[in-house]
């Protein structure tokens, strides 16, 4: 399941269902809907072609109100030169933690608000509506780092035990977990992370899958019991 991590460096910037709204005052003459809709979609182009991703930050850039033009701009022009390396950047962490917080604030769905302590998240719900969803995870750890990511589930994945499932080799998840379904969010020690994912309805896993103690032989933070399912309905 590690495999799907790769979807979570942008900060856990993803989209969400294109929604008809007008944008607020102060906007540029885009789409406040397709700026959003951008950024559920480059959620997905990041496991695909560099251009995919840009083509979705373009899309961002043009529809992007003006609060936040800067800061997807200067994302944008960061990932031309670097690709998604650039995302690891100190430099850069400035203009995502302002595009991530804006799009929480500003984007249409659910407000979903997560605590991650060790070793527990506090705060998921059982169950969601279908549709987009915006989600923090707030790191309250003094000082272990967290993610998490999420991932629908098939069938036959929702029938086992999710830690018995978590437990498998990657191979045997691929039938088990969808895995273009996956998005997530990572928070160091004190601040937050952000994801904006369009949910369809279905069984879905998350889990955090950091090292105990940071380090990189460290047992992952699921086998202490960071781990757990919600429906969406």
């Amino acid at each position: 399941m590690r495999r799907f991590l790769s979807l979570l460096v942008a900060g856990g910037l993803a989209a969400s269902a294109c929604v008809v709204l007008a944008a607020p005052a102060g906007a540029q003459t885009g789409s406040l809907a397709e700026f959003c809709s951008a950024r559920v979609e480059l959620n997905a182009a990041f496991s695909q072609e560099k251009a995919q991703s840009l083509a979705q930050l373009d899309r961002m850039v043009t529809n992007a109100p003006a609060a936040v033009a800067p800061a997807i701009t200067e994302i944008r022009d960061a990932f031309k030169k670097k690709g998604p390396k650039a995302f690891d950047s100190e430099e850069l962490a400035p203009a995502l933690a302002t595009a991530d917080s804006f799009i929480y604030e500003t984007c249409p769905g659910t407000k979903v608000p997560v605590t991650a302590i060790d070793y527990e998240f506090q705060g998921v719900p059982a169950t969601l509506k279908a549709g987009p969803t915006n989600f923090k995870l707030t790191n309250a750890a003094p000082k272990e780092f967290h993610e998490m990511g999420i991932v629908k589930m098939t069938a036959a994945g929702a029938a086992m035990d999710p830690e018995k499932l978590l437990a498998l080799p990657e191979k045997k998840q691929e039938k088990l977990l969808d895995f273009s379904s996956s998005f997530g969010m990572f928070a160091p020690p004190g601040e937050a992370g952000y994801t904006l994912a369009n949910l369809e309805p279905g069984e879905y896993l998350y889990a955090c899958f950091i090292p105990v103690g940071s380090k990189k032989k460290g047992a992952p933070h699921f086998t202490e019991g960071m781990y757990g399912t919600f429906t969406v309905s």
